[in-house]
């Protein structure tokens, strides 16, 4: 008779101990929120251009091909949120935005990223290097992305011009969604320098 009466007891302290033991649930952990760069709206316009262009090697710092959306305290501290990330590769968001963006500023389909099959022969190359993209999110003051990066344009394995590329969006609103488009911004204005300097061209 006492083991049947201890029998409830028992089972109430195993109940306490798994209660204690469960894993917490999503929102009392919080969750994280995904991110990724947009390119521009494609008009309406019959894609006819028969120019081709290979697009990369894009580089980029280590510091940002990662996926923790970085963005900057201040001139020498950064900051890395675990909370807001990337959905991809950061590397592949920038690639293929600006393939994106240029098919359709010069309105073709003859555009490939690096690297490409042996039998395709651009008529321009692009390669990018990065060397900064980041801003401050949340400044009272002065809220922007910049972007910083050295392109080359090279046709036939011949180099025809090096430009550096410095543009400052500065953000709509506070907060990581309004970092990204300003990014997304960034990269269409960047786009848009590229094919000035390819409509240069003979």
């Amino acid at each position: 008779m006492i083991k049947i009466k201890a029998l409830p007891v028992f089972i109430l302290i195993l109940s306490a101990v798994a209660g204690c033991s469960s894993t917490p649930s999503s929102s009392n952990l919080g969750g994280t929120h995904f991110y990724s760069l947009s390119s521009m709206k494609p008009s309406s316009a019959v894609t006819a251009n028969k120019i081709s262009i290979g697009i990369g090697p894009v580089e980029i710092p280590r510091l940002l091909n990662r996926p923790q959306i970085v963005s900057r305290k201040n001139k020498s501290e950064i900051i890395m949120s675990e909370k807001h990330q990337w959905g991809g590769s950061y590397k592949e968001e920038l690639n293929k935005a600006i393939t994106d963006n240029l098919s359709i500023l010069l309105k073709t389909e003859r555009i490939e990223q690096y690297p490409w099959k042996s039998t395709f022969k651009p008529d321009y190359q692009v390669r990018i290097n990065i060397e900064s993209f980041d801003g401050d999110i949340n400044s009272p003051t002065q809220r922007d992305v910049t972007l910083n990066a050295r392109w080359r344009l090279i046709k036939n394995d011949k180099e025809l011009l090096v430009k550096r590329a410095l543009i400052t969006v500065p953000l709509k609103n506070s907060g990581y969604a309004a970092y990204v488009n300003a990014q997304s911004e960034a990269i269409n204005r960047f786009s848009h320098d590229i094919v000035a300097q390819i409509r240069k061209q003979p």
